[in-house]
């Protein structure tokens, strides 16, 4: 007798779960199983933190073995991650602990007394179907579903009191870390961003009276104007820099690679001709020589490329030769246009650095202007590497109609979605329709475990596969809103991500769930379609559950073993490491996290366990197994592997926005049973009528605390409150009152604590900037080198020429600093005596810089704090570039005084990058021929800038490097 697909319907709920649960749970096995295994092979990835940053931001390496560095992870702090990778790194871990909570709770809780209720007494289903709401169905069972109303509210109540708890610490933290040492420090803790300027503010005079108000005044100003024309020139020489540096690469690689068949044929042909008294010679390396290089490299072997549209179309030319005259010509008009540049159009975005922290936040927070749009977008927190250039010449009219048309096209993605994530969560129910599509009958009666992989495993990977894709789009949709920084678009896709997962990941899946129980009513009885249909929602908990056991156990494998990362690296290696800045990349450069779309998958799963904690309370149990494992894999990671850029830092402020997702799980979760208990009315009536109206108020009680929370939290979260920028200056007004500084102020009279002592505080902030007047005075004198002929890529010429001219400047240098400390003399306060310490650092600071012309003097370079601060904003090229200098602080969220230890300011900090960025040196490997030099020597006399510092090829053309680019300076952080 053949098996027909009803009767094999009833156990497939059962059946799909557990093929789920074990095809999962020998996944994660496995996965754990390789990450133990390569845990000790492969360093690089799973341990780069312990090695390649700078010694104070690098982490404590775990204990071998195979156990024995779990409890080490475990017992370490979490508040250390926030000195290694920032409050956003920490801040996630503290929300998945949270869940973790939550969730151990909810587990408890509902073991106790929901899954008694459902089963005990109770004639239903079989299998994991006895502990679900649908197990509960005759009339005299239906005030079984108060221990349900209970169970709801109380745990309820518990995430909203874990959410204030939890912002309460987030918020102590973020205060902390705003004022702490090394943040406050930070030329981007007192920069602010406005766009949509008005015209009549487009110069510094007016901008500085606007801000006038400012506490502490105003520091710098910056004016982003046009510089279209320079723009492309610029763009053009980075993109010839970069063909050209993967050409000489290419051409190292075939001439060792020519050498190599040399050798190898030289020792098959005097194999039998060995000398019997000295053995056999190696064939011996030829003197450098262009003739060598074009024997080994013959024409024909040489790059070339098409100079048309992507290299597809145009004359065909030899990429080399064609890539020096363009860059040699950008050199030209570049250095020329920047010399003469005009002040273009204002593009409506300025940016404005306050002297003090607190009086940036002031002025982000103020109502600037008095027309609608002006300049009511200000941005604190910029740093210049987070800066999207590309968005910030937009009016305030066209921005406006960028975020309105972004979101638009969002929503209509998301309609658009709907076809293949309902294909999807019929797949999640297919027994179900195979019972009413007959020719489907081959899916349900197919042998063991086919059903299961259909229904258990197929749907939650083939959904996780579409969501792989969305985030590009999606940050291609933030762009296009003309958001201005980075950061700010990862913020962006976190808030578009969840809304796609909440719809699709949940909503729909559900619907389509639930549709295709009820196919064959929709057709037969249409007006009973919608009731059908929520009545078989709950049995959609199954797919969840299946999801969460894909996503939580399986999921949090794969990011701890890391085995597609480990893909990566190496295809990266063998296929993108060819020149040193690929081969750089690969081996210095540690991969971070991108919260804006980790967070939505771990909210989507808060959201799917709060809605079906009742209805499934299995899911609670994964959900809580789930989070465990996410923690323990990514506080590994943050601790081990992940470094987080400090430009993307936004202070912790994912938290909030993940925070207030939980509600939205609370919401569904309330909707849905009110929904279910006032459809059980036809069964039970008094009683359900009551219990659907007890949910309908506690959705709002839910509403009213969510909005007391957001009104309590929501001025403080964003900004730094005047109550701790003021009572930390007053604290150093206190302390230097006692070092006799300030005079002590009288009982009842006001203090002022944003008073300056003029002339001291103008000395002490020019000396401060002499290192700078002193880069200025190098790169004139550069300048000048070039005028007469002679280029800056040759070292010997540029340090003859700089070292005659270099002592009269940095005499006149050292005059300018006895004449500030004979100023500070002249005054009897002890704050004198600290400006004459100053001065003499800042003076013997300089004199140990004179030497760096010699082309040997990386000690006096480490020596030198002065260099080892540079903001890397700029990127300018030092010469000798520095290897060693210290590594920078970590985060010190102590409230101790820094304010005579701020970051040293960059000029060029916000000019965009065509104005003052300098050509990026070609970097090539060094080989064992000696053909890097003269290529580089060429180079050089093209007036190209280049070099093989800190890069080798061997024997077999694998570039190998030692230190970042040498036009960059070396920041330190590694032991190779």
């Amino acid at each position: 007798m053949s098996v027909t697909a009803s009767q094999v319907s009833s156990g497939n709920s059962t059946k799909t779960f557990l093929t789920a649960l074990v095809a999962n749970g020998g996944l994660l096995v496995v996965e754990i199983g390789a990450f133990l295994v390569l845990k000790r092979r492969l360093g690089r990835i799973y341990s780069p933190r312990t090695y390649l940053p700078p010694p104070s931001k690098r982490a404590q390496e775990l204990p071998a073995g195979p156990w024995r560095w779990l409890p080490a992870l475990l017992i370490e702090d979490p508040k250390d991650i926030i000195q290694k990778n920032g409050l956003d790194a920490y801040m996630m871990l503290r929300f998945l602990k949270m869940l973790i909570v939550i969730f151990l709770v909810f587990t408890v809780c509902t073991f106790l007394v929901i899954v008694p209720v459902d089963i005990v007494g109770v004639e239903g289903g079989s299998g994991i179907e006895r502990v679900t709401w649908s197990n509960i169905t005759s009339a005299k069972d239906q005030n079984r579903f108060s221990a349900h109303i209970i169970i709801v509210y109380l745990l309820t109540f518990f995430v909203i009191f874990m959410i204030r708890r939890e912002l309460l610490h987030f918020l102590d933290m973020r205060h902390k870390f705003l004022i702490s040492k090394s943040h406050s420090r930070l030329a981007q803790a007192r920069t602010v961003l406005i766009t949509s300027v008005p015209d009549e503010l487009a110069n510094e005079q007016d901008l500085r009276l606007f801000a006038s108000f400012v506490p502490g005044g105003i520091d710098r100003v910056w004016i982003y104007r046009d510089t279209k024309s320079l723009n492309k020139l610029f763009n053009r020489r980075q993109s010839a820099c970069r063909k050209l540096e993967a050409a000489e690469a290419e051409v190292l690689k075939h001439a060792t690679g020519a050498w190599r068949i040399k050798e190898a044929a030289h020792r098959k042909l005097h194999k039998k001709k060995r000398d019997e008294e000295h053995g056999y010679m190696d064939l011996e390396l030829p003197a450098t020589s262009r003739e060598l290089l074009d024997e080994l490299v013959p024409l024909k072997a040489r790059p070339k490329h098409r100079t048309g549209f992507l290299g597809l179309f145009g004359p065909e030319v030899e990429t080399i030769p064609w890539c020096i005259a363009e860059i040699s010509r950008l050199n030209g008009e570049i250095h020329e246009m920047r010399e003469n540049i005009v002040k273009g159009k204002f593009l409506g975005s300025v940016f404005i650095r306050c002297n003090l922290q607190l009086g940036a936040h002031v002025l982000a927070q103020c109502v600037s202007y008095h027309r609608p749009l002006a300049m009511k977008d200000k941005w604190m927190e910029t740093n210049p590497k987070d800066i999207v250039w590309e968005n910030l010449d937009d009016g305030a009219l066209e921005m406006t109609w960028r975020y309105a048309t972004s979101w638009i096209a969002t929503f209509g993605l998301i309609v658009a979605w709907i076809v293949p994530v309902t294909f999807i969560g019929t797949l999640s129910k297919v027994d179900t329709l195979c019972q009413k599509v007959h020719w489907l009958n081959w899916v349900c009666t197919a042998p063991n475990p086919v059903p299961g992989i259909i229904q258990g495993i197929l749907p939650p990977v083939l959904l996780a596969l579409l969501f792989v894709i969305l985030p590009f789009i999606l940050r291609g949709l933030a762009w296009y809103e003309c958001i201005p920084r980075y950061s700010l678009i990862s913020i962006s896709v976190y808030r578009r991500f969840f809304l796609f997962l909440l719809v699709h990941g949940f909503l729909i899946v559900t619907l389509s769930s639930g549709f295709t129980s009820v196919l064959s009513e929709i057709i037969n009885e249409p007006t009973k379609a919608v009731q059908s249909m929520a009545s078989e929602l709950p049995g959609a908990s199954i797919f969840f559950l299946t999801y969460m056991v894909t996503q939580g156990l399986a999921g949090a494998g794969a990011a701890l073993a890391q085995l597609f990362p480990i893909l990566i690296h190496f295809i990266q290696k063998w296929f993108l490491g060819r020149t040193p800045r690929q081969a750089y990349n690969v081996t210095f450069l540690m991969p971070s996290a991108d919260f804006g779309v980790i967070l939505p998958r771990l909210s989507l799963l808060a959201t799917i366990g709060f809605a079906y904690s009742v209805l499934n309370p299995v899911i609670n149990l994964f959900a809580f197994l789930s989070y465990l494992m996410f923690y323990l894999a990514f506080k590994f990671l943050l601790t081990q592997v992940y470094d987080q850029p400090d430009e993307n830092e936004t202070g912790g402020m994912y938290f909030p926005m993940a925070v207030s997702n939980l509600f939205v799980g609370l919401y569904i979760e309330q909707l849905c049973l009110a929904c279910l208990f006032f459809l059980k009315a036809s069964i039970s009536p008094t009683s359900s009528i009551a219990e659907g109206v007890l949910m309908l108020v506690l959705i709002v009680i839910t509403a009213t605390a969510q909005i007391l929370i957001n009104r309590s939290f929501g001025p403080i979260l964003e900004f730094l409150p005047m109550s701790l920028g003021t009572k930390k200056m007053a604290q150093r007004y206190e302390r230097r009152q006692r070092k006799g500084v300030f005079p002590a102020t009288p009982e009842g009279e006001e203090i002022d604590l944003f008073k300056r002592d003029g002339g001291l505080g103008r000395v002490r902030r020019r000396i401060k900037r002499l290192p700078r007047k002193f880069d200025s005075t190098m790169l004139t004198l550069k300048t000048k080198v070039m005028e007469e002929g002679q280029h800056l890529a040759t070292p010997r010429a540029v340090r003859a020429k700089m070292a005659e001219q270099q002592v009269e400047a940095q005499e006149k240098m050292q005059a300018e600093a006895e004449e500030k400390i004979a100023t500070a003399r002249a005054s009897t306060s002890k704050e004198a005596q600290l400006e004459e310490k100053d001065a003499r650092q800042k003076e013997a600071e300089l004199a140990g810089v004179v030497g760096l012309m010699d082309g040997d003097a990386p000690e006096l370079y480490r020596k030198s704090s002065t260099f080892s601060k540079k903001s890397k904003a700029s990127s300018k090229k030092s010469s000798p570039p520095a290897f060693d200098p210290p590594a920078p602080a970590g985060i010190d969220l102590s409230d101790e005084d820094s304010s005579e230890d701020e970051q040293e300011e960059d000029e060029h900090a916000f000019d965009h990058p065509s104005t003052y960025v300098d050509q990026p040196w070609i970097w090539m490997p060094k080989d064992r021929l000696g053909l890097s030099q003269l290529m580089v020597d060429e180079l050089h006399e093209a007036g190209v800038d280049a070099s093989d510092v800190g890069a080798v090829m061997d024997v077999k053309g694998v570039v190998e490097v030692t230190r970042n680019p040498p036009d960059e300076e070396w920041i330190g952080g590694n032991d190779l």
